[in-house]
């Protein structure tokens, strides 16, 4: 079968098919919104984190960003919860639990990977015993945010949206 643009006007066909990909493009006249949409987030994980004589109750399986070795772990408590997810702002800070090598400092650092903005704000309080530690996080802006911890030489990062 040979296709041929015989009798079709290939400017019209042209003009339509410009049309056809901009329809696809539009973003209520709000650039970060395309932006955003790309954000390649972290897929927290569905597991049982570890006992730690810190944490009052027995652990339950809940969702965690992990990483490889299974040395620091990070709350990911508003996954799976209805119209619950990261916002952006001083007043909306949230509190995250971490597990990490016993006793080692945690640090954690983050950057805004769809704009420019002000790096993450952390509250990390000293002296944790532990492996469990807690922290209050503020993403200064909406957008797609990369978080990374680091505690004595292990790593774990993960990529988040925070939404205004």
């Amino acid at each position: 079968m040979e296709l041929s643009f015989r009798g079709m006007n290939i400017q019209f066909f042209l003009w339509a098919l410009m049309i056809f990909a901009l329809a696809g493009c539009n973003n209520g006249g709000n650039p970060a919104k395309t932006l955003t949409s790309l954000c390649a987030v972290t897929e927290p994980k569905w597991v049982k984190p570890p006992e730690d004589s810190a944490v009052g109750n027995p652990p339950d399986f809940g969702y965690y960003y992990v990483n490889e070795d299974r040395s620091i772990w990070a709350a990911a408590w508003w996954t799976g919860i209805e119209k619950e997810y990261l916002r952006a702002g001083e007043e909306r800070g949230i509190k995250t639990g971490w597990f990490r090598p016993a006793g080692e400092e945690l640090i954690i650092t983050g950057r805004r990977l769809d704009g420019q903005a002000p790096p993450l704000e952390t509250n990390v309080p000293c002296c944790y015993p532990t492996r469990f530690q807690a922290t209050g996080l503020i993403f200064p802006t909406e957008g797609c945010w990369e978080v990374t911890a680091t505690a004595a030489d292990r790593e774990l990062s993960f990529i988040v949206q925070v939404e205004p």
